[in-house]
């Protein structure tokens, strides 16, 4: 131990001669503190290794996710289609999610199973970006609006239409002036129908007609 020192000193002063004399006292901390320099860099270079095999396992679960969900939409129909991509959501990783929550609510609302659809919606306007969480509130107005819940529907369209898009503007409107209307709400298809009018729209006159219609009521 004591030749091991002796050495390690030699070689400090060695260096040191070589060193201007503003080096000495980074040099003699890097001796100092050399093992613990050490185990920090091993601790860096497996915590590196580590991140990149997370990372190539993320990868491959993707790849696999997206993979099963390709098959499935190609092989799968009706109820299998619906039960194999509910199996997949419950493997699949956050960045393949959105996807099979959008294949599941058109599925189970094209199989008219309109409650559960919504369930599906609202997964999906809570998973993704703000534009597909507007087309998933817009979906899950539209199986209201089949299932016959108008005035839940009018509700959910109504705080749309406050902070949807320009982009989404005249079908939000459009989808609030049907529900409205069936739900018996005179006065707020008027209003939605007034709306689309000022807008650019290629069946100005039906909307014209469905204004006049209303307020002769």
């Amino acid at each position: 131990m004591a030749e091991n020192k002796t050495t390690e000193h030699s070689t400090l002063e060695d260096i040191e001669n070589a060193a201007p004399m503003s080096m000495h006292p980074i040099l003699e901390a890097a001796f100092k503190y050399q093992k613990q320099i050490v185990i920090g860099v091993i601790a860096i270079v497996a915590a590196t290794g580590l991140y990149a095999g997370v990372n190539a396992y993320t990868q491959r679960a993707r790849t696999t996710a997206q993979a099963e969900l390709g098959k499935i939409l190609l092989e799968e129909k009706g109820q299998d289609k619906i039960a194999a991509l509910e199996a997949l959501l419950g493997s699949a990783p956050s960045s393949v999610k959105p996807a099979v929550l959008l294949e599941l609510a058109q599925s189970t609302m094209n199989s008219g199973d309109y409650d559960k659809a919504v369930t599906f919606w609202n997964q999906l306007s809570g998973e993704t970006d703000a534009e597909l969480q507007i087309v998933a509130r817009m979906g899950k107005a539209k199986c209201q609006i089949l299932a016959g819940k108008f005035a839940e529907a009018v509700t959910e369209l109504k705080d749309l239409a406050g902070v949807a898009p320009e982009g989404f503007t005249i079908p939000v409107y459009r989808e609030l002036a049907v529900a409205a209307e069936a739900a018996g709400n005179v006065n707020e298809a008027l209003s939605a129908y007034r709306k689309l009018a000022e807008l650019k729209i290629a069946d100005k006159p039906f909307v014209e007609f469905k204004i006049a219609q209303l307020e002769s009521k």
